[in-house]
């Protein structure tokens, strides 16, 4: 009686979907799902040059570990990931209960505004970056105030502006190294943000995620602080440190305080056994693997710039991390459709223009092997040529 009920009741209304309208959240009503890189299905033999992920792909022994994982699918996972964490805990020197785990950091990224954002307030965004970010808040119905970042200066942040601007403010969000943009900001700046945010109530989301493959890694990371500060919260990935975006890995940082309340409200179960025990073997045995990716990046990334140069008719920024925000202004020419040159050529690039303005004016691209890097290189030219020749 109550499927026939519901029935009535949709037909009623028209079938138009405006039964649903009255219903539904009008967060969800104004909303559209962030778009990101690493699209690869349906387009061939590509090479993606626009996830930002360890270019030696995965640890060999990897198939191993899920193999050997697989044999324990008969009970319910841990759903304390003991396991798991005590091995994050021994690779960072802090305590289990200062770690929270989850299905890859999109989950943990959801999970903190959910936690700690209500209806109404102000939350704090750099901008350009991850849109994942405001895409959680807005779900729990805060207000977005942006703070641009100076494009004239290579869009690096200003700390000093952001520490002016956070009145009232809930939480303020810092992506190290930022996405898309590819900046660092220095520790000693970051740890002034979160100073000064936990004397205004403030709690700092910092998004440590594509810092391990940073050469700069241990001199940028503030993991080592969270039990000197109330209100930080830092994620990291095991998704770009060992190229396994298929399996949902991401786990955060905080006081014993702070992740109490964010483990109460987490999902249950919310670590397949898979991803716990594969996980647990990765932080334990396949660290040389990240730094074998470490050495190679600051190398190729110094000889991809100095190519690129050659390939552009103007300089192209540096970079502090291991991927490319270029600028395509003077080869009149947006993201979108560099994006689909670059395609025809063979290479998938980020389409940066889902970061809103003025981003639809550049891309964004990794730096891989040296192998994978010359197909780019070569690629890139007849890309350029292209629109210069148009």
């Amino acid at each position: 009686m109550e499927i026939s009920s519901v029935s009535i009741t949709c037909s009623q209304n028209g079938g138009d979907g405006v039964y649903l309208e009255e219903n539904v959240r009008p967060q969800i009503m104004a909303m559209m799902r962030p778009k990101h890189g690493g699209d690869v299905w349906g387009k061939g033999n590509v090479l993606d040059y626009s996830s930002n992920v360890n270019p030696f792909g995965h640890p060999e022994r990897l198939n191993e570990y899920i193999e050997k994982a697989s044999k324990e699918l008969m009970n319910y996972p841990d759903d304390s990931s003991l396991a798991i964490k005590e091995a994050i805990a021994e690779r960072y020197a802090v305590d289990t209960s200062n770690i929270i785990v989850g299905a890859g950091s999109a989950e943990i990224i959801r999970l903190f505004p959910e936690v700690f954002v209500s209806p109404g307030d102000k939350v704090l965004m750099p901008h350009p970056t991850f849109s994942e970010y405001s895409f959680g808040c807005r779900l729990m119905g805060a207000r977005i105030i942006d703070v641009p970042l100076p494009e004239e200066n290579e869009f690096r942040p200003d700390i000093g502006s952001i520490i002016n601007s956070l009145d009232e403010v809930k939480a303020v969000y810092l992506c190290n190294p930022n996405n898309p943009t590819g900046k660092i900001v220095p520790r000693k700046d970051v740890l002034e943000l979160v100073s000064e945010a936990e004397r205004k109530h403030t709690i700092v989301f910092l998004d440590e995620t594509l810092l391990e493959l940073s050469k700069t890694d241990k001199d940028v990371s503030c993991v080592d602080t969270i039990d000197s500060y109330q209100n930080l919260f830092i994620i990291r990935s095991f998704t770009k440190s060992f190229a396994m975006p298929g399996l949902r890995i991401g786990y955060g940082f905080g006081n014993k305080e702070l992740i109490r309340y964010m483990d109460t409200g987490r999902l249950t179960w919310n670590l397949g056994t898979i991803e716990q025990r594969v996980g647990t073997m990765l932080m334990r045995n396949e660290q040389a693997h990240v730094k074998k990716a470490v050495d190679m990046l600051e190398s190729e990334k110094i000889r991809m710039h100095s190519e690129m140069n050659r390939i552009f008719p103007y300089a192209v920024p540096d970079t502090d991390s291991y991927f490319f925000f270029c600028p395509l202004y003077k080869l009149g020419v947006k993201s979108p459709e560099f994006r689909k040159v670059m395609l025809e050529n063979g290479i998938l690039v980020r389409d940066c223009s889902s970061f809103n303005s003025p981003c639809e004016n550049y891309s964004r691209f990794c730096v891989k092997t040296p192998a994978m890097n010359d197909i780019f290189l070569k690629s890139l030219k007849e890309t350029v040529d292209f629109f210069r020749g148009r």
